[in-house]
């Protein structure tokens, strides 16, 4: 499996989720991506600079590259610019669960590279234990960029049975040392609601066509 994020810029608009949606059910006609999410912004945790974040799943390499190569995804989405990643799952904690009233994600672009990356990796699995074990921890993705040069080299994206649940564990004294160590680094967390998602779950399990996708609460 194969994953695109895109992060898009400025602020929530539903002209702009109305125009991603579109442009993922176009690709659906042609070897397009096999589920998709998108997350719109709710509140920033620390220097969120995007409206949306957005991730779609192709079966395999080659069927991304046809949609990059072909000019279906020219870097902007209703006139906002777009930032896009080629990813791959790195890690996953914890099984989908569908969306349940209060539900958020957390969802933290890593603006990191190069050589920054392995010790950022560190630090996310040495806070996963923490953040897993909390109460209101559903499950966790981790996603790394193909590119070692990506502006954005890591991706993490969690879900939580509420805000309270989520600001409860990062705001604990036990977190304390995992918070010190994430300030070396470029990160945009913020908490989000799923907007769009797939009928049968989030990228990393089988879902239907991209023409399947619904809107999420």
């Amino acid at each position: 499996m194969i994953y695109l994020t895109d992060i898009v810029l400025g602020a929530p608009d539903p002209a702009v989720r109305d125009a991603w949606v579109a442009e993922t059910q176009a690709l659906s006609g042609r070897l397009g991506p096999c589920a998709a999410e998108l997350f719109e912004i709710s509140e920033d945790i620390r220097d969120a600079h995007y409206a949306y974040v957005g991730l779609r799943a192709w079966a395999a390499d080659p069927d991304l590259e046809d949609a990059l190569a072909g000019g279906a995804l020219d870097g902007s989405v209703a006139g906002r610019p777009v930032e896009r990643v080629v990813l791959r799952l790195r890690t996953q904690l914890g099984a989908p669960a569908p969306t349940a009233p209060g539900t958020v994600w957390l969802v933290n672009p890593f603006e990191i590279a190069g050589a920054e990356i392995a010790g950022a990796l560190a630090m996310w699995d040495r806070a996963k234990d923490h953040m897993e074990a909390h109460a209101g921890f559903v499950n966790a993705r981790l996603f790394r960029a193909r590119s070692p040069h990506a502006r954005y080299g890591l991706l993490n994206v969690s879900q939580w049975r509420s805000a309270a649940d989520f600001k409860a564990a990062l705001g604990d004294r036990a977190y304390d040392r995992h918070r010190a160590r994430s300030l070396a680094y470029r990160l945009h967390p913020s908490l989000c609601r799923r907007v769009v998602a797939p009928v049968d779950g989030p990228p990393g399990v089988a879902g239907p066509a991209a023409a399947g996708l619904v809107a999420a609460d």
